[in-house]
C-alpha cells in the first residue's frame, strides 16, 4: 500500500515538473535573487521569464551561474514553451465627414467619426496569427439630424420665415421629436432625454508578423454623430462618442490582452445594450459605414 502511494506521489511530481516554486538563484558575480521561473519561448532560447516581487522580468539565461544555468535549461526542456504576450493600445479619433441637414424644422449636421487603434507588440519576440476585436460605443440622443432628404438649404428655409409650415405643423413636429410642444421652452433634448448606448463591433486578422515594438493601426467603422437644434424651439441634441474596448487573441483563439479606458472600464462585453453592427445579416444602417481603407500607420488625427 505504501509503495502504491509512493508511486502515485512520484507520478504527480513528474507531471508537475514544469511548475517551479520560488527558489534562490545566483548570478555569475555571486549575487542572489529569490525568484520563480514563469515561462520561456523555446528550449534553446536565450531568455527566460522570472517572477520577482510580483513582477515579471525577462532575463538572459547566461546571466545566471553555471549551476543555475543547467537547472534552468533542464526546466526549459521539461516545460512547454509559451509566449508572454504583451501589447500597448493607443486610441485616437478621426473625423471623416461633416454634412449639414436640409430638414426645414432643424439646423443640424451629421459628423462621421472613426476610432484609430494603434496596437504595438511589446512581446519580446515576433508574434503572428493575431486577431483583434473591438467594440466602439456612443451615446445616441436620437435627434432629427440624421435626415439627408430635402432640396432646400438652410438659407432658403430661413428666408421663407417658417418654411411655409403652419403653427400646427411645427407644434406637431416638436411633439414628435421632443415629446412636447412649443409652449415648454428652455429644455434640451441632449440633457433631458436619456441617450441610447449603442455600439459597433468588428474583428480584424493581423496578417503580417509583428516584431517587437512594431505597430499596426486599425481604423474602425465610421460612426455618425448627429447634432443640432430646432428652428422654432430651444430643443437641441448632440450625440457623443464614449470609447472603445480592444481585445487581442492569439492563434489558438485565446484572448491574451484587453484594452479599456476610464470610459469603458465598467462595460460588460457579453451584454449588448443596443444593436450590434458589423457582424449581422441584417440590412446596413447608414449610421455605421465601412471605411474601405487599408490598415496603415497611426496618424493621431
Amino acid at each position: 500500500m505504501k509503495i502504491n502511494n509512493l508511486v502515485l506521489i512520484f507520478t504527480i511530481l513528474v507531471s508537475l515538473g514544469g511548475i517551479v516554486s520560488a527558489k534562490v538563484f545566483e548570478d555569475q558575480f555571486g549575487r542572489i535573487i529569490n525568484a520563480e521561473l514563469i515561462s520561456h519561448t523555446g528550449a534553446e532560447g536565450e531568455n527566460v521569464t522570472i517572477k520577482k516581487s510580483d513582477k515579471k522580468i525577462v532575463v538572459k539565461v547566461a546571466l545566471f551561474s553555471e549551476k543555475d544555468q543547467n537547472f534552468i535549461r533542464g526546466w526549459m526542456k521539461e516545460t512547454p514553451p509559451s509566449l508572454d504576450y504583451n501589447f500597448r493600445v493607443e486610441v485616437a479619433k478621426k473625423e471623416i465627414q461633416a454634412k449639414p441637414s436640409a430638414n426645414p424644422f432643424e439646423k443640424s449636421s451629421a459628423e462621421k467619426t472613426a476610432f484609430l487603434m494603434r496596437v504595438t507588440n511589446l512581446t519580446r519576440q515576433p508574434v503572428s496569427g493575431l486577431r483583434v476585436e473591438y467594440r466602439a460605443y456612443m451615446k445616441d440622443y436620437g435627434g432629427g439630424g440624421s435626415s439627408d432628404e430635402g432640396s432646400k438649404d438652410d438659407k432658403d428655409n430661413e428666408e421663407s420665415g417658417r418654411g411655409g409650415f403652419t403653427e400646427k405643423q411645427i407644434d406637431e413636429y416638436l411633439r414628435s421629436r421632443f415629446g412636447r410642444g412649443r409652449g415648454n421652452r428652455g429644455s434640451s433634448r441632449g440633457s433631458s432625454v436619456k441617450p441610447k448606448i449603442t455600439h459597433i463591433e468588428e474583428s480584424k486578422d493581423i496578417e503580417e508578423p509583428l516584431k517587437y515594438n512594431q505597430s499596426v493601426t486599425i481604423e474602425s467603422k465610421a460612426m455618425r454623430l448627429d447634432s443640432g437644434k430646432m428652428r422654432y424651439s430651444s430643443g437641441k441634441w448632440r450625440d457623443e462618442l464614449i470609447g472603445v474596448i480592444v481585445r487581442v487573441f492569439e492563434p489558438g483563439g485565446e484572448m491574451v490582452y484587453e484594452y479599456r479606458d476610464q470610459s469603458t472600464k465598467d462595460y460588460i462585453w457579453a451584454e449588448s445594450s443596443g444593436p450590434v453592427r458589423g457582424f449581422t445579416d441584417e440590412g446596413s444602417d447608414d449610421r455605421f459605414d465601412d471605411v474601405n481603407k487599408p490598415i496603415r500607420g497611426f496618424t493621431g488625427g
